[in-house]
């Protein structure tokens, strides 16, 4: 049961961005906001051209990024805002999180002191937050999406910081209907990774630091920019495959997925890179995979933390070269006993470092200095 859980929320987290038409206006009539300061996020805006707010706007990528939330963020508790959107008293003091994702970026805002509620405590990684959480300074309100209203009623946060499962909105209504006060990070459907790690200017909004996200921000890109270059000139790419048999579903990044948009910027050879007939992942078999697979010359991603036991879970897995080279990896380096992963926190909001850990993976020579971040060679 859970090892289910966590495939379910590594699905959740590794689900990429729909590829809708962009189209000027939205389909509510809504002009998208003219915004300078994002380079690669599409669903959401800040406009900051009122001197008494900031308007920060959601897009709905389920549809066809019309309109899915606005909020007015202002630091005048006399400022009226307008009734289109969700007023917000910046900077937040006392908040709930309920995603892996928002706790990287609060991390790198140095704003964790600020959760005192938070759901899937178990599938937590960040040892601060675990420790206030045996200190009793952090609450459990159980899981994202049945979130104990009991506990939330008595803390009481400024705002709950949420997500959308496929445009589900149910636990956000019902937190409405408690006077809280939902906001929206749907960074996990942006099509890049630079995309959902620019969502740290998001949540650096709500707590009034613009300039600081903007210049994390601008540290990672070029990082990652940087890493490029590195294998900028490689003409060998060694082949990879990804991920691993589950239930009898092989889940394989489609070529339109950050995932193979990764394998091309670490210059690592991937069946599927051109195949953009599914928007996510590929469904697939072990068998499927072995016919386009077996010679891989990588396999990263697998959830066993050794060859021995990923052998148990399917012996089929012998067949790969991959495993008889035993090329392999997980991605469990930064992970507890409980079953948080680093890889689903601060790694979305460092594809700088999944990038490099990637490239040190297929051309090790080249970052001979490097050591791997997220990613280890099952042993």
């Amino acid at each position: 049961m859970k090892f289910n859980k966590i495939l379910l929320l590594l699905t959740l987290l590794s689900i990429t961005a729909l590829q809708a038409c962009k189209q000027t206006k939205t389909a509510d009539n809504h002009p998208k906001e003219s915004n300078k300061t994002l380079k690669h996020a599409e669903l959401f805006s800040i406009d900051s051209t009122s001197d008494e707010f900031t308007k920060v706007t959601v897009y709905n990528p389920w549809d066809n990024q019309s309109i899915h939330s606005i909020y007015y963020l202002t630091r005048n508790k006399e400022t009226q805002t307008p009734e289109d959107g969700l007023r917000v008293e910046i900077p937040l003091k006392e908040i709930v999180t309920t995603s892996a994702t928002q706790v990287g970026f609060l991390s790198l805002l140095n704003e964790l002191n600020k959760i005192k509620g938070i759901t899937d405590i178990n599938y937590v990684y960040n040892p601060y937050l675990l420790e206030q959480y045996r200190n009793k300074n952090i609450q459990d309100l159980g899981e994202s999406f049945n979130i104990n209203t009991e506990k939330l009623l008595m803390l009481n946060p400024e705002v709950i910081f949420t997500t959308a499962f496929n445009g589900d909105q149910s636990e956000g209504d019902k937190m409405k209907r408690l006077n809280q006060k939902p906001i929206y990070n749907i960074e996990w459907q942006e099509k890049s990774l630079l995309g959902r790690a620019e969502w740290i200017k998001f949540m650096g909004a709500f707590f009034d630091k613009n300039e600081m996200a903007d210049s994390i921000f601008n540290d990672i890109e070029a990082n990652y920019n940087q890493a490029k270059q590195i294998v900028a000139y490689v003409e060998k790419k060694p082949t990879i495959l990804s991920g691993q048999d589950f239930r009898g579903t092989w889940s394989l990044p489609s070529g339109s997925s950050y995932a193979a948009q990764l394998f091309k910027d670490a210059k690592v050879d991937y069946h599927y890179k051109n195949d953009s007939t599914y928007q996510g992942s590929i469904p697939s078999s072990i068998e499927e995979a072995l016919v386009y697979f077996h010679d891989a010359d990588l396999w990263i991603n697998v959830q066993a933390k050794s060859i021995e036991e990923l052998e148990k879970e399917n012996s089929k897995y012998k067949l790969f070269i991959a495993f008889k080279n035993k090329n392999v990896y997980n991605n469990n380096k930064r992970s507890n006993p409980v079953g948080g992963n680093d890889y689903w926190e601060s790694g979305i909001a460092r594809p700088d470092l999944l990038l490099k850990d990637l490239i040190k993976i297929a051309h090790p020579t080249l970052l001979e200095d490097y050591e791997l971040t997220y990613t280890e060679k099952l042993n």
